[in-house]
Parts: structure tokens; sequence; C-alpha cells
């Protein structure tokens, strides 16, 4: 594959993680149907041995999982992970101001609340994987 070709399918991988597995399948149906890559992760240290092999584009993390949270996962792979230039997105119901401060100051760059819509998921999908680099003001989305 030619360096463009690599570059064109990282651009295009997203990386979603649930302890949910029905939640990370419908998920998946939906960033597939989008036309975008999708590797799956069951949890957060699923997740960060995951991002050692494959670069996403953009990170959809759940909040509430056990043993390493969504924002404990957060952290790791903000400070050590080599992933300063990847969005985060939040994809949890959790939508308290703490839960949203908590998010934001672990590193996170979106809050999108579940339930979600395809067209809304996607909105967001796109508006990221759109941006050459993680934009550090953080946006939150309903």
């Amino acid at each position: 594959m030619s360096e463009t070709g690599r570059v064109a399918q990282k651009n295009k991988i997203i990386l979603g993680v649930d302890d949910t597995p029905q939640h990370l399948r419908l998920l998946e149906q939906c960033i597939l149907a989008g036309g975008y890559t999708f590797f799956g992760a069951g949890n957060g240290f699923e997740c960060l041995k995951l991002v050692t092999r494959v670069e996403p584009r953009l990170i959809l993390l759940d909040v509430q999982m056990p043993e390493l949270d969504g924002y404990e996962t957060c952290r790791r792979l903000r400070h050590g992970g080599g992933l300063d230039h990847v969005p985060i997105a939040f994809l949890t119901s959790r939508n308290s101001p703490e839960d949203v401060k908590l998010g934001l100051s672990a590193g996170g760059n979106d809050f999108i609340l579940k339930p979600v819509s395809f067209s809304r998921l996607m909105e967001r999908v796109q508006h990221w994987t759109s941006r050459r680099v993680a934009v550090r003001v953080p946006v939150r989305s309903m």
C-alpha cells in the first residue's frame, strides 16, 4: 500500500471502547455504515493495549467501565500514550456537570450523551476526523 493509502486509511480508523458488548456492536455498526474502519475494545486496558498497534483518528470512550474507568483511560492515553493529537470523545449517559468537568480535565475533547442518534454520532465523528489534530478547546455535545 502506498504512503498516501496508509494515511487515508489511518484517518478513517475509529476506536470504540465500551464494556457492554451490545453497545460496542451497535457502535461498530454505526461507524462501519458511516464508511469508517472500526476497532473495538471492551475495557480501558484493552484500549491501552490496542493503541500500541493501531493509531485511531478518533477514540469514542465510555465512562462507566469496571477496573479502569473512562476518565483514567483517557488520562493514561494523554500522559505517556503518545496520543495527544488524537481526539477523545466520551460517549456516555453520565451528564452531570461534575462528569463533564472530570472528562474534560482528564483530557477529553468532547462529551456525547447516550442515547445518541446515528446522524448525531456521525456528525461528531465527521467533525473530529476532519481536523488535523485534536483541538484542546473542549466541546460538549448533547
